[in-house]
């Protein structure tokens, strides 16, 4: 038996940077997030393009290079977590 990989569609970038700011209790509209088609984006690590994410309270902005092989979600975690968008911390209701 021989196993071939599976093509997949990459996740949007969008979707899943809400999921994971809803995750540690942040508002997702105080974030903005652009995406841009370049050829820079092959350069940082994917074949896709770059994801400018700025949170709106903080003035924060940071760059990630989106696509299949790009590592994109996991340093925006790591920055998140990390306090380069502020305070993480669960909501009280």
């Amino acid at each position: 038996m021989q196993l071939r990989p599976v093509a997949t569609s990459p996740i949007d970038p969008v979707s899943a940077l809400r999921s994971v700011l809803r995750a540690h209790g942040l508002d997702a509209g105080d974030f903005e997030f652009e995406e841009y088609e370049s050829s820079l984006g092959g350069l940082l690590g994917g074949a896709g393009g770059i994801l400018a994410v700025r949170r709106r309270s903080t003035g924060e902005e940071r760059l990630y290079a989106t696509g299949v092989e790009s590592a994109w979600l996991g340093a925006f975690m790591m920055d998140l977590g990390s306090g380069h968008f502020g305070t993480v911390g669960r909501q009280t209701a």
